[in-house]
């Protein structure tokens, strides 16, 4: 329940700090192929799983993805704190 809580400030926050911001919408074309891609994955799954657990894949994918770009994080999220002037980072 608290955590809970905690997830619908953080959205009203977002709401309201990134609110105002107008992004199209994306095209049903790239979302169709994206979804294709996904389910040809996921069905395919319980081969995938002779070699390696579907939890592991769920947990090393979103990591590798994040290590890969880690310069690029790094740099997005000290700009972002760079803004918030009471933090006093230069």
């Amino acid at each position: 329940m608290i955590l809970e809580g905690l997830l619908n400030v953080i959205k009203v926050l977002l709401q309201v700090v990134f609110g105002w911001i107008n992004i199209p919408q994306f095209p049903a074309e790239l979302t169709g192929s994206i979804n294709s891609f996904l389910t040809l994955v996921f069905d395919n799954l319980s081969l995938l799983g002779f070699f390696i657990r579907p939890l592991t894949l769920t947990l090393v994918v979103p990591t590798l993805i994040i290590l890969l770009n880690f310069e690029d994080v790094y740099k997005l999220t000290m700009w972002i704190l760079r803004k918030i002037p009471f933090l006093g980072i230069k």
